[in-house]
Parts: C-alpha cells; sequence; structure tokens
C-alpha cells in the first residue's frame, strides 16, 4: 500500500527518514490536505481535495495522475480547505463518498471577533445536484483494505471545537463538525488512521477504531487540528495515543507548530510529511 500527500501546508522532505520518500517534480502548497492511497490492488482512493483546483490539478499531474483514473473520492467534512478539487473529480466521474450533512448548511469560522465563510463553493453545490455523493454514516470499506470509520462518538470533553459555527434553515448554531469521518488502512504492519482535520478528536477517533478491531494501531496521520489546543489539551491528546500504543505519528496540515514539535518530541515514531512525500507500507 501506498499514501502519498497531494495537498498539505507545507511541501515535504524525507530527511533522515528510511521510511518517507518525497516524489520527484515541482509541487504546490496550500492551507489545505489531500491525500491519496493505493491499495496492494492498484486500486487509487483520494482523501479529500485541497483548497483550490488549480494546486489539486497540478500536483496530480506532477504525480502523473489523471482524475479518471481514481477509484473514489472520500470527503471527511464540509469544509472548503478540502473541497477544492472536487468540482474536477465529479465532471470526470470519480464515486464520491461523504456523510450525509457534508454539505448541509452554511459553515463559518468564527474567532477574535472576526467571521468567515468556510463551507463548500456555490460552483460545487451545483455540481453536487448533477453528481450527487453516495452518502454512508457508518463504516464503509471503499476498495480492498482501505474503509471509513464512520460517523465519529464524542467522548472526550477535552476534543469538542469551539470555532466554528453552522447556519441551517436561517438559525445559527454551534457547529461540532460531526459528520467527520476518518479513513482506516488495513496494512501488514497494523491499521493506519488518516485524519481530514481531526475535528472530532483524533483520540476520539482512534478509540472507535479500536472498538472495532484489535489489530495493532500503527499509525495515524493527517491534520490534528491542535493549532491552537491547549497546553493541557496537547498533553491529554499525547498522553491518549501513548495508551491506545500508536507506534508512528505523523501530524499535517492543521496540527500546528507546537503540537507537531510535541510530538516529535515525544513520540520516538514521529514522520515529518508533506506535499509530495509518500510513504510504502
Amino acid at each position: 500500500m501506498r499514501i502519498t500527500c497531494v495537498v498539505d501546508n507545507c511541501t515535504g522532505s524525507s530527511g533522515n527518514s528510511r521510511s518517507v520518500q518525497k516524489a520527484p517534480g515541482k509541487f504546490i502548497s496550500e492551507h489545505g490536505l489531500s491525500m491519496l492511497i493505493e491499495n496492494n490492488d492498484g486500486k487509487k482512493v483520494i482523501m479529500d481535495t485541497g483548497s483550490s483546483e488549480q494546486v489539486f490539478s497540478h500536483n496530480l499531474g506532477v504525480l502523473g495522475i489523471r482524475p479518471e483514473e481514481l477509484d473514489a473520492v472520500f470527503i471527511t467534512h464540509g469544509h472548503y480547505d478540502h473541497l477544492g478539487g472536487l468540482p474536477l473529480l465529479l465532471k470526470a466521474g470519480v464515486p464520491c463518498y461523504a456523510h450525509s450533512s457534508t454539505f448541509k448548511g452554511q459553515r463559518f469560522y468564527s474567532a477574535s471577533g472576526n467571521t468567515r465563510e468556510i463551507g463548500p463553493s456555490t460552483e460545487l453545490l451545483s455540481l453536487l445536484k448533477e453528481h450527487p455523493p453516495i452518502y454512508e454514516n457508518g463504516p464503509k470499506e471503499l476498495v480492498s483494505g482501505i474503509s471509513t470509520t464512520g460517523e465519529v462518538l464524542r467522548t472526550n470533553s477535552f476534543e469538542v471545537p469551539s470555532t466554528f459555527m453552522l447556519e441551517r434553515e436561517g438559525a445559527m448554531m454551534p457547529d461540532h463538525i460531526l459528520e467527520e469521518q476518518a479513513l482506516v488502512l488495513s496494512t501488514r504492519k497494523g491499521l493506519i488512521v488518516v485524519t481530514g482535520c481531526g475535528h472530532a478528536g483524533v483520540v476520539n477517533i482512534l478509540s472507535q477504531v479500536r472498538k472495532r478491531s484489535e489489530r495493532k494501531l500503527y499509525m495515524v496521520m493527517g491534520g490534528f487540528h491542535l493549532s491552537q489546543g491547549s497546553p493541557e489539551t496537547l498533553l491529554k491528546t499525547m498522553d491518549g495515543l501513548k495508551k491506545l500504543g500508536v507506534e508512528k505519528v505523523v501530524p499535517m496540515h492543521c496540527t500546528g507548530f507546537q503540537a507537531t514539535k510535541m510530538f516529535s518530541d515525544r513520540f520516538p515514531g514521529f514522520e515529518l510529511f508533506g506535499t509530495g512525500c509518500y510513504i510504502d507500507i
């Protein structure tokens, strides 16, 4: 199985890692996330699509992949920085999987007295009417060895999004991004969990995976949404992952510098991973 970062906030370097490699070519980074997973049968699944079609399309081209070669696209949640390249894939006829609430209502980020819209674009919403996704709120195997977590139960009081708002049917309410799901990859080394932003809480996500399988949690990678996490939250997150027995940690996208540094200090299995990087399992 190969996992490749198509889009991340940073353009990655393999550094001194024995596991992480860098694909050749000139990649572009932006605030967003997109991951390509290819299973042992050659099936290709894209998780999320970055912030813009321009960057997503460019990086796919650098990797030598045409949209029509993809077997599925999985959208973790309904924020713009994961939806940018989705119109390209819908037009190419790639099957899209998502939670039924992913594209409902207007989404906002609210902090320091400023509010901005962060939901799907008007163009995307129009395309979704022509190319409706396959909505699945429970766990689902997309292709062999690549499954969704299903909607994640929120059991930890320290993993609650607090800066997001949702407008639905004229009413504004706190948005806990309940639709967010992640991917679970079954590999010879154990389970790999790939998160979009981790709004559901990376400990919550992994705890749910653990309840459904006794297999080793080999690696967690992706956005952990800890850039504004308090020191207490960061420490509880680190402790939670250690208690779950996670061997490798690959923080990306919205994890934030301080949390990423703490992961690198506290986890011998820390890996630096960004746009253009890939790992073979």
